[in-house]
């Protein structure tokens, strides 16, 4: 299997999503959270949850599919927020459920400090060739 590196985002960095899998079988990824992912009611805003699960899935579906000549774009994603989170660190787990040419769909779970399931998502993937002319060699090695 060849190695993929992406570059890191700027937007996660602002974030501080903490990377642990890039694997489809098992994407996760965590962050400690800030006083800057609260919302007015000092709970973790619903964008930081539906962010972190954009970021795994779509790095995940980038990794895999980028040795292939493709590339992955987000299309959909869908977050049911279920529980509030107001401390600590929280956890994405993605799974994708659908593997096809053309779109990718994960199902997440953004768990909290005590392992509850505190919002549930499912995120669709957008797979393409890349565009001609695009140098993929950069991300891919082996």
């Amino acid at each position: 299997m060849p190695d993929v590196t992406l570059p890191e985002s700027p937007f996660d960095h602002l974030l501080g999503t903490e990377w642990i899998s890039s694997d489809p079988d098992e994407a996760i990824v965590r962050l400690t959270m800030r006083d800057e992912h609260r919302q007015p009611m000092a709970i973790m805003h619903g964008g930081v949850m539906a962010s972190l699960v954009e970021s795994v899935c779509s790095m995940a579906t980038a990794k895999a599919v980028l040795p292939e000549g493709r590339i992955a774009m987000g299309q959909s994603i869908s977050v049911n927020l279920l529980r509030p989170i107001s401390t600590g660190d929280v956890e994405v787990v993605a799974t994708a459920v659908h593997r096809g040419r053309m779109t990718w769909v994960w199902r997440a779970e953004v768990k909290d400090l005590e392992d509850r399931v505190c919002a549930v998502a499912q995120m669709t993937m957008a797979v393409r060739e890349a565009p001609e002319g695009a140098d993929l060699s950069q991300f891919v090695k082996g």
